[in-house]
């Protein structure tokens, strides 16, 4: 597996905000930083899904194992998913998903992608990562 965390940075954004919103919801990660046009982008690539057990807890204490799920298969194209986070909540320490076919929050959002080498790989990573649940309890 191969993820990418990417997130942009508006001109009005403080740099060091946005990557406090990043490392908020997944813990400390290394960041890089782009220089765009109009934005600064802030990048980081991660081969290991244990630099997503913060996120993964975070989801499991809010609950919304179901609504990931969905979303992770939803966006699910060939190997390649991707997900988003609210960057504004992100920096108070919050998690809101965000469902990227309706929402388009006003500074934008962290988006998350997973490249998988195959369908299994896939399949592990969602059983660990947000597995299925029935009436709000995990089912096996």
């Amino acid at each position: 597996m191969k993820s990418t965390i990417r997130c942009l940075v508006h001109p009005t954004e403080d740099i060091q905000r946005v990557e406090a919103a990043i490392e908020n919801i997944l813990g400390p990660i290394t960041l890089s930083r782009t220089e765009l046009d109009e934005f600064t982008e802030i990048h980081s690539t991660e081969t290991d899904k244990t630099c997503f057990a913060i996120l993964k807890q975070s989801i499991h204490d809010k609950r919304i194992l179901a609504a990931v799920r969905v979303r992770l298969l939803k966006n699910l194209d060939e190997f390649t998913t991707y997900i988003f986070f609210g960057k504004q909540a992100a920096y108070r320490g919050k998690l809101r998903l965000i469902d990227n076919t309706h929402e388009d929050p006003p500074l934008g959002s962290i988006e998350i992608k997973f490249d998988f080498k195959s369908e299994s790989q896939f399949e592990e990573f969602l059983d660990w990562f947000s597995p299925r649940t029935k009436d709000g309890r995990i089912i096996t």
